[in-house]
């Protein structure tokens, strides 16, 4: 995919999310409840790759440097991964807090993005 303004977003679906601010633009990853927002290499360098992993367990793991390891929030649509720019790929979620790991290959500028879902302890 093409990573518009060299960058992406994993994010509830909904087109109201809360997204977070760039402060001075060089964050390798902004974060909000419901949307984080990763810097990519430039869409001049080329495409990105994003694979995303659901049902996960804690001891996998992904090429590249671990950018995250949190939660995000979804409200019932799923989630979506990609440019809002270019092209968003749909990911069926339930509603609830997610555990959600990112890594980044290469570690600086990555053309590789790697978002593991991990499956949840409890029943929501």
């Amino acid at each position: 995919m093409s990573p518009a303004y060299a960058q992406v977003e994993i994010r509830d679906a909904p087109d109201d999310v809360d997204y977070p601010r760039w402060e001075t633009g060089e964050e390798p990853i902004l974060v909000s409840a419901q949307c984080l927002v990763l810097a990519t290499r430039s869409d001049l360098q080329g495409d990105i790759e994003i694979e995303v992993r659901l049902d996960t367990s804690r001891d996998e793991v992904a090429t590249g440097r671990l950018l995250f390891d949190g939660e995000l929030l979804t409200t019932g649509q799923g989630m979506v991964v990609g440019s809002s720019l270019t092209e968003l790929h749909h990911i069926p979620l339930t509603i609830g807090w997610h555990p959600v790991r990112v890594y980044a290959d290469p570690p600086t500028d990555p053309a590789r993005l790697t978002v593991l879902v991990d499956r949840r302890s409890d029943s929501g």
